[in-house]
């Protein structure tokens, strides 16, 4: 507090204290922050995210030491955007690093107790338990309820999350009743015949009727029963119980997983921390000798071919178009339109020209050489097409920033050199390409990095294919690169959702564009010494 009280202002080399009002509703603010983030981070943390929990404690944290140390003051015009790097980029980061040492995948999603509850709440009917003869209610707002009649011709009304109602024939509900006393309605809920009773089945046979201790469910078109619980978990051997089937599966902390004795395991797995393995896993010959090499050796070639061939043909047209007059200017303005176009419309317009059944390229080639390139199905012209497209959207920007290193340099070097008796393609490399890469190396570098995550490219175009052989989970395609490789592990349908081993690959991934970003700042000071030396 005597931080805060202390607080004064600068008016004209003198220092005046903060009135006590300003005072006061600095920690009027301070205390709503906290108290907010305080609560928000329990809810969180009860529901079991406890990371990010711990992240909002921290960033909670940064911002009072901030507020309270008067050393610190400067710091509270940042502290909004320092908080949101540690809630946007920080916590992701180190979440996805400790998701990379755990089996978090399909059947592991949950902690051991959240497993063990989700699994209890499972129900079973059970052979030779009470039976139902069952008609079906609805009423206005689309909730259905049973009129049900046991073997002892006693009637009940059941809704879900409601203890049975005992109900009697031709005497309950409104008339008119059918041959069994059913009314046509009762309690605001009327009796489905025909038709509406059949397209009810599909959306009562997976609810429960009735309060927990006595759960009725759907067995047949005709029969009812009362549902028990199918999963019990005895914490003293650490075993869960299968009623239906009477097979108790013990519970192995290293898989996470309920095992029976004949090796088959319970529906619903755990949470563990598993080391290294989902490293170990990427290295095994399983992976590195399967799909993810043939991905990691096409990621390194595009990123390189594909930044090598965008310069090139970007450095070439800058050194072609390199003037002053109307037509120059007017074929560098044209050659920026594909920079300029939206990058989805610009994909979606080649996908439809790379089409092999209505694309104008593989068309017009079919009937002048009367063969055309399957674009789409062989990986091999399904690369080049990919690299075709990058240098349509990249080669433009090079050009761009060529055109203004070119317009940099002086002629007085060109003519030095022409006094000595370079011949052109010596000044171009002797002097025009390393001046360029001044400038461009560093630009270089980022678009090796960008191309090496290029993700929109790859899933827009052929979405990762034509896809490999024997990659069914997940599947993988030929021009997958390890971001969309790493994608279908976590999200791609008919994948195994293996969250733990993205994870991994995402860290490795991490590690290596880290490289390249230091190697880029390496060389940029590198570069920026050759500059001053010229």
């Amino acid at each position: 507090m005597a931080a805060i009280v202390g607080q004064a202002e600068n008016f004209g080399g003198f220092s005046a204290p903060a009135p006590k009002w300003s005072i006061a509703l600095q920690w009027l603010l301070l205390l709503v922050v906290d108290a907010f983030g305080i609560f928000l981070a329990v809810s969180i943390g009860q529901d079991g995210n406890w990371f990010f929990a711990i992240a909002i404690i921290l960033t909670l944290l940064l911002i009072n030491v901030v507020t309270l140390v008067p050393r610190l003051w400067p710091l509270k015009w940042v502290s909004p955007a320092l908080a949101l790097m540690i809630i946007l980029s920080v916590y992701p980061l180190l979440y996805t690093l400790y998701i990379a040492f755990t089996n978090y995948s399909d059947g592991h999603r949950f902690t051991k107790v959240e497993a063990v509850e989700l699994l209890g709440e499972r129900r079973y009917l059970p052979e030779g338990g009470t039976a139902y003869r069952w008609l079906v209610f609805q009423n206005e707002a689309g909730d259905y309820a049973l009129w049900l009649t046991d073997d002892a011709g006693e009637s009940f009304f059941a809704r879900p999350n409601t203890a049975l109602e005992a109900v009697t024939p031709n005497d309950s509900g409104s008339a008119p009743y059918n041959e069994d006393g059913v009314p046509a309605s009762i309690n605001g809920y009327t009796l489905l015949e025909g038709g509406a009773r059949f397209r009810a089945i599909n959306d009562i046979q997976d609810l429960t009727f009735g309060d927990a201790g006595n759960a009725v469910g759907i067995q047949s078109p005709q029969a009812a029963g009362v549902f028990e619980q199918q999963w019990v978990y005895d914490s003293a051997t650490d075993t869960l119980t299968d009623r239906a089937t009477n097979t108790v599966y013990s519970a192995n902390n290293v898989t996470g997983e309920f095992v029976a004795p004949d090796g088959n395991t319970a529906p619903i797995g755990f949470w563990v921390t598993v080391g290294f393995d989902n490293f170990a896993r990427i290295v095994s010959t399983t992976l590195s000798q399967g799909p993810l090499l043939r991905v990691v050796l096409w990621t390194i070639a595009f990123a390189l071919i594909g930044t090598l061939s965008s310069f090139g043909l970007g450095l070439v047209s800058a050194l072609v178009l390199n003037g002053s007059s109307f037509g120059m200017r007017l074929l560098r303005t044209l050659m920026i339109i594909p920079y300029a176009v939206p990058g989805l419309v610009s994909v979606l317009v080649w996908r439809g020209m790379l089409n092999a059944n209505i694309g104008v390229i593989p068309t017009t080639m079919e009937s002048l050489f009367g063969w055309a390139p399957p674009f789409s199905t062989d990986p091999g012209w399904a690369k080049f097409a990919i690299l075709l497209v990058n240098l349509w959207f990249a080669a433009p920007y090079f050009m761009l920033i060529a055109s203004g290193a070119l317009q940099s340099i002086s002629s007085d070097v060109y003519e030095a050199a022409d006094v000595d008796g370079a011949s052109r393609w010596t000044q171009f490399w002797r002097i025009t390409l390393p001046l360029v890469l001044v400038s461009l190396g560093p630009l270089l570098i980022a678009s090796i990095i960008f191309n090496f995550n290029n993700f929109f490219l790859m899933e827009a175009l052929f979405g990762g294919g034509p896809p490999m052989a024997g990659t069914s989970a997940p599947p993988v395609g030929h021009t997958d690169n390890l971001i969309s490789y790493t994608y279908r592990l976590a999200f791609a349908a008919g994948g195994t959702k293996d969250y733990g081993l993205a994870s991994a690959l995402g860290v490795i991934i991490f590690v290596i564009v880290g490289a390249l970003t230091l190697l880029q700042f390496r060389l940029t000071r590198t570069w920026e010494q050759v500059s001053e030396n010229v």
